[in-house]
């Protein structure tokens, strides 16, 4: 019998993109916790760091909108880039016409390319 299972547990396959899908986890975490300067240094593709310098990276993150929850819902690896959608839910900030700030709780999906550059996962910046 411990045979049969230790054969058996060899023969499953290792999730080919787990290391992406932690990655884009961990990603998602730190967008949740507005850590923007550990997704700049640690998440965000090294050739983008050659024209977005980090402050200009925070001062557009300035106001982004809270995550109130995430889930990855999509995984699609092509290699060495990989485009991952991730079901979340927001509090999307509006002005109503008096000026007054409301929140609105909205399910979106997001989409993000990724690449792997000397074995490690990043984001592309897509703004």
């Amino acid at each position: 019998l411990v045979v049969t299972v230790g054969v058996s547990a060899g023969c499953q396959k290792a999730d080919p993109v787990a290391s992406l899908k932690e990655r884009v986890s961990t990603y998602w975490g730190l967008k949740q916790s507005k850590v923007w300067e550990q997704v700049y240094e640690q998440y965000l593709d090294p050739e983008a760091k050659k024209t977005v310098t980090k402050e200009a990276f925070l001062k557009r993150r300035w106001l982004a909108f809270d995550i109130l929850s995430y889930e990855i819902s999509d995984v699609k690896d092509e290699g060495d880039k990989a485009t991952v959608a991730v079901a979340n839910e927001a509090n999307i900030p509006l002005k109503t016409p008096e000026g007054e700030l409301k929140f609105f709780k909205k399910q979106v999906t997001t989409t993000d390319e990724w690449v792997r550059r000397d074995g490690k996962w990043y984001v592309v910046l897509t703004e």
